[in-house]
């Protein structure tokens, strides 16, 4: 060091130093004439005080000084006589002996040898339930063992402080009981959550701001309190109306690379959503977007609060745009949080902390002329921030949680070693790159953490040490700590290793051991519950659906519904487990509001069916095509730009080309009729049938974008209403089926029965919305027209409906939302249950589901 800053550059040797480390000395010379600080002289002047110094010096169990350490230690030496207390056989013994004028040993037993628990564990969550479980298990075999005598010891307490806290939680009585132990709190100080979201929104004009991101975002405590946002369904709700996929405004998608797209942007959402307050729908003129019709007066706050928001946000990205020095970034991230920015009384104190940050950030960066960008300062703020670990609390009544070297010679009872791997201790053996040899004089770090831990080990009575011998994903073995094992031998001891099973929940944590086996009992009562759950999944996954199913098969007291339209008799015929729901249990399924953050480049599922049903609609209705593009555009249900018109060409062609092959029959000459049917059940009472049935050209003609048989339905039904009531009618359905990559126009025609045939018909559709109303009728539409259409045919292979598990058979494609609540994962739970009463008879089908499609669908066996 003297000659680097003499100007030298030589290594430690004298010799010269290689050309790629000639950057060193240059380095140390600048930061010097920087700080205008000699350290060379910095270090004379501390041992010159130190000569002068005669207050008596004492230097407890210090096991590693640096050279000026030394130097100062020396220098004490001169005036008077340091004392250094050193255990024997530590490492700070041998440079105590070296400065010393006379040694002495104190007369103290040998420490034994401590007693050695060797646990093979998994990954580190589960490692944290050992360890919670020998905790126990030691305080129960010991009574006589206090917290206080206790330590954990963990190399990195970072990565295990949140697994750590959790795992020892006070929760309610009845639980753990490793959780009635006081454990000191990894965590350290109380985080400062405001921090984080602070980050998120200087960081905000680099990120996608995509819908979802930026409604937690907006929903963080700190902006939901300043601004009311409350209701969390209430703005998912609002966002999702409003069509919000990501981007702030044009130029925020600009710096994507997607200029001039405003399409699914927050400002266009939330334009919608203020033309949907303050214009009537259909009354947009020429504004360009389309009110959604999701959002009421009542919003009228919520509404605000996000366009203030958005505006205000839109304002801080572009001003961030550019980098600023660090008294920049403060002045801008004080503006951020008065402007958005809101807590309660109790939890100002997060504001004031950020405060304070940006306060000493500004003292301690005054005049410099160092530019910082968006992400670079929000790391600062963020690791600014951040709490130090706070020092070990030891003797308050806790058990101990301490890295390595701290408190290393206290003698305790016990201690628990965990997280000891190889990339921490010993650590990596990598050399450092560029950086000069100075051999001895640098100490080294690898063998500092064994000295440390083994250290640790000997002043112990016991020793339990939890380490990784199995994979958490596979549970195949894998190569333990080398550490453990080098420490195993330096205590000279070899345990035998007591496996875990991966999970706490498993049967061997809590099975009575074999007669030649230790006892070794779990303690955790919810994992116990857990096994026993476990014990039983494999036949109660089935069996709870079959008992529940059993259970909705038997008729519920209550009234029939006395009167039907064909709608609603199609509908239900179309899901009878949903309408089971709906009439019995209260319960309607529904789809919960969501955002997406992706605008959609093809018109696929319920969005390509909704253009095509508007298209369809606007033929049907004789209305120009044209309006449907625009009235699509300004509600931006379209892919944007060139891709939407694309997406919108291809699905007109579908729909021309269905309406070419159904308009024909669709505008023949209309006449509506009205039906009045009752039907008497017996003891399921009566039920009425009434409607009116529009006829095409004598037919009952439908049109429908979708490919499903199920569509089929309503129209047969209004077929046989009027051929039932005296005027026999043909059902006619036009739609698509998917051919070889394609869709490609179909058309279905049911033929007239008599009228007969067509009052015992819908007297058994009559008789299955009664049944259906007080149980459960085990007859999904799709499984149940496939059926009768392989039966019709002849083509009946039980084969293809028991053999193949799962709902994607091809003859039960889409069970719908309420079918697996019943049934379990296989098409052959049609075919299990057993006939009741309210079943049908003289099908010559064994099981209900086969019954009830035979007697509910066999004229449209020849059909389909």
């Amino acid at each position: 060091m003297a000659a680097w800053l003499d100007g030298g550059e030589t290594t430690l040797d004298g010799a010269a130093l290689p050309e790629h480390l000639a950057w060193q000395p240059a380095l140390v010379r600048a930061t010097t004439d920087l700080l205008e600080v000699d350290p060379l002289a910095t270090l004379d002047a501390i041992a010159a005080a130190a000569r002068e110094d005669t207050v008596p010096t004492v230097i407890l169990a210090v096991d590693e000084l640096t050279a000026p350490q030394l130097r100062v230690i020396g220098a004490l030496a001169e005036v008077g006589e340091p004392v250094a207390l050193q255990p024997v056989g530590s490492r700070g013994e041998a440079w105590a002996t070296a400065l010393a004028a006379s040694t002495r040993t104190l007369p103290d037993s040998p420490a034994p040898r401590p007693e050695v628990s060797l646990h093979d564990s998994h990954g580190p969550a589960r490692q944290v339930e050992v360890l919670r479980e020998e905790l126990t298990r030691a305080f129960e075999a010991d009574p006589t063992l206090e917290p206080r005598q206790v330590a954990i010891v963990c190399p990195r307490p970072e990565r295990y402080a949140e697994l750590l806290d959790a795992a020892f939680l006070p929760t309610a009585a009845g639980s753990h009981p490793g959780r009635e132990l006081r454990v000191q709190q990894v965590g350290g100080q109380v985080r400062n959550p405001l921090v984080a979201t602070v980050a998120d929104l200087l960081r905000l004009g680099t990120l996608r701001a995509t819908a979802s991101a930026l409604v937690e975002l907006l929903l963080a405590p700190a902006i939901a309190h300043r601004w009311r946002l409350d209701d969390r369904q209430l703005l998912v709700e609002l966002v999702s109306a409003a069509g919000v996929h990501w981007g702030l405004d044009e130029t925020h998608r600009a710096s994507f690379q997607l200029p001039g797209l405003t399409q699914n942007t927050w400002l266009r959402g939330l334009d919608r959503l203020l033309v949907g307050l303050t214009v009537s729908a259909g009354h947009e003129g020429d504004l360009g977007i389309s009110g959604s019709d999701q959002v009421a007066s009542s919003d009228l706050t919520t509404v605000g609060s996000l366009c203030e928001i958005l505006s205000r946000l839109r304002r801080h990205v572009a001003e961030t745009a550019t980098s600023e020095t660090m008294v920049g970034w403060v002045r801008r991230t004080r503006t951020l949080l008065d402007e958005l920015v809101g807590l309660p009384r109790d939890d100002d104190w997060q504001r004031l902390h950020i405060l304070a940050v940006l306060a000493r950030f500004e003292t301690d960066h005054a005049g410099s002329t160092t530019l910082l960008s968006r992400h670079e300062f929000a790391a600062l703020l963020t690791s600014g921030a951040r709490d130090t670990r706070a020092r070990v609390a030891a003797g308050n009544g806790s058990l101990l949680v301490a890295p390595l070297g701290e408190l290393s010679h206290v003698g305790l009872r016990l201690v628990a070693l965990l997280g000891v791997t190889d990339d921490v201790v010993p650590g990596s053996s990598a050399a450092v790159p560029d950086a000069v040899d100075v051999g001895d004089c640098a100490p080294d770090p690898r063998e500092r953490r064994l000295s440390q831990l083994l250290d640790r080990a000997r002043t112990a009575e016991k020793v339990v040490i939890v380490r990784q011998w199995f994979s958490e994903r596979t549970n195949d073995e894998v190569p333990p700590p080398s550490a453990i094992t080098w420490l195993l031998d330096q205590l000279g001891t070899a345990p035998s290793p007591v496996p875990h099973p991966p999970t706490a929940t498993s049967e061997a944590n809590f099975r009575v051991p074999e007669p030649q086996e230790t006892a070794h009992p779990g303690f955790d009562v919810a994992a116990l519950r857990g096994a026993l759950a476990r014990r039983s999944a494999v036949r109660s996954a089935s069996d709870r659906t079959h008992r529940r199913r059993q259970a909705r098969r038997r008729p519920l007291p209550g009234p029939s519904s006395q009167q039907v339209s064909v709608a609603q008799l199609a509908g239900f015929l179309r899901d009878p487990a949903a309408a089971f729901l709906r009439s019995c249990v209260g319960i309607t399924q529904y789809d919960d509001p969501a955002v997406t953050d992706t605008m959609p480049l093809l018109l696929r599922g319920l969005e390509g069916w909704a253009v095509k049903s508007a298209l369809l609609e606007a033929l049907k209705r004789d209305l120009p095509v044209d309006d449907v593009e625009r009235r699509l555009r300004e509600s931006e249900t379209l892919p944007p730009q060139l891709i939407g018109k694309a997406a919108f060409d291809a699905a007109r062609g579908d729909v021309e080309m269905l309406w070419g092959a159904a308009r024909g029959h669709w505008q023949r000459d209309v006449t509506d009729h009205t039906v009045d049917l009752t039907f008497d059940l017996g003891p399921l009472g009566a039920v009425r049938l009434v409607d009116g049935v529009r006829c095409r050209g004598g037919q009952v003609v439908a049109l429908t974008p979708s490919k499903g048989d199920d569509k089929l339905i309503e129209p047969w039904i209004g077929a046989l209403a009027l051929t039932a009531a005296g005027l026999p009618t043909e059902a006619l359905l036009h739609r698509f089926v998917w051919s070889y990559g394609a869709d490609i126009t179909d058309q279905r025609l049911v033929p007239a029965l008599t009228q007969e045939a067509a009052l015992t018909q819908l007297g058994h559709l009559a008789r299955a919305w009664a049944v259906g109303y007080h149980r459960l009728l085990p007859v999904p539409v799709d499984a149940a027209l496939r059926f009768v259409a392989d039966a019709t045919r002849g083509r009946l292979d039980q084969a293809q409906w028991r053999g193949v598990p799962g709902f994607r058979h091809q003859k039960w494609k889409e069970p719908g939302r309420a079918w697996p609540l019943f049934y379990d994962q296989e098409v052959r739970d049609l075919f299990d249950d057993e006939l009741v009463d309210t079943d049908p008879d003289g099908t010559g089908q064994p099981h209900p589901f086969g019954a009830w499609a035979v007697t509910l669908y066999t004229p449209l066996g020849g059909v389909l």
